[in-house]
């Protein structure tokens, strides 16, 4: 009669090692709920610095990309030349004058159209080809920081060492006009790497 041995469960626990053909089992320790809680809370504290400063990371990357270019305005006085994108800046005439009416739309008397003429001398071709496209922003500002669009039209096609004529007109509150000066910024593609985007401030 053959005698049944042990059970094959009982074989993994029998601490005397009676069946030492079988490998022995070593059971991992289980946390206890509360333990496992406190571990997770640790390792997620310890996480969270470093999620935070990826995500600082990233909003401060937008906020730069959608930030204005730094700028540098040089002020050109009255009477005098600024230089920009390659081409000497003057100007030459100043007026205010009611702006156009549109059908029956009753007429503003709060506004009015102020047109700066600007005697442009582009220094070369590359010179001449810029300031004949688009990308020019032109403004006319005020010393508290309030600005007011403003549109630019040149009469022909610059050359090369001859003066353009370059009329800039916008619609500003006819109380503020006189004390208006006009801003000429250059196209952004007119950019050099980390350098500031430059412009020129026509006092009034």
């Amino acid at each position: 009669m053959t005698t049944a041995g042990p059970a094959f469960g009982d074989a993994y626990d029998d601490p005397q090692r009676t069946n030492p053909d079988l490998p022995r089992v070593t059971r991992a320790p289980r946390l206890r709920p509360r333990d496992r809680r406190i571990v997770q809370a640790l390792a997620l504290t310890a996480l969270l610095p470093a999620f935070l400063v990826l995500k600082w990371t990233d909003e401060t990357d937008g906020m730069q990309k959608n930030l204005k270019p730094p700028e540098k305005v040089t002020t050109v006085p009255n009477g005098a030349t600024g230089t920009l994108v390659g081409a000497q800046w003057k100007a030459v005439g100043r007026q205010a004058r009611a702006p156009l009416a549109f059908g029956t739309k009753p007429k503003d008397d709060t506004v009015t159209e102020l047109q700066v003429v600007l005697a442009v001398r582009p220094d070369d071709a590359a010179a001449a080809k810029t300031i004949g496209s688009y990308g020019f922003v032109y403004t006319f500002t005020d010393g508290g920081g309030r600005s007011w669009s403003a549109n630019g039209l040149a009469a022909g096609t610059p050359r090369p060492g001859a003066v353009t004529r370059l009329t800039v007109r916008g619609t500003v509150p006819r109380t503020e006009a006189a004390a208006l000066a006009l801003r000429v910024q250059a196209p952004k593609t007119s950019q050099k790497p980390g350098k500031p985007l430059p412009s020129l401030r026509f006092a009034p």
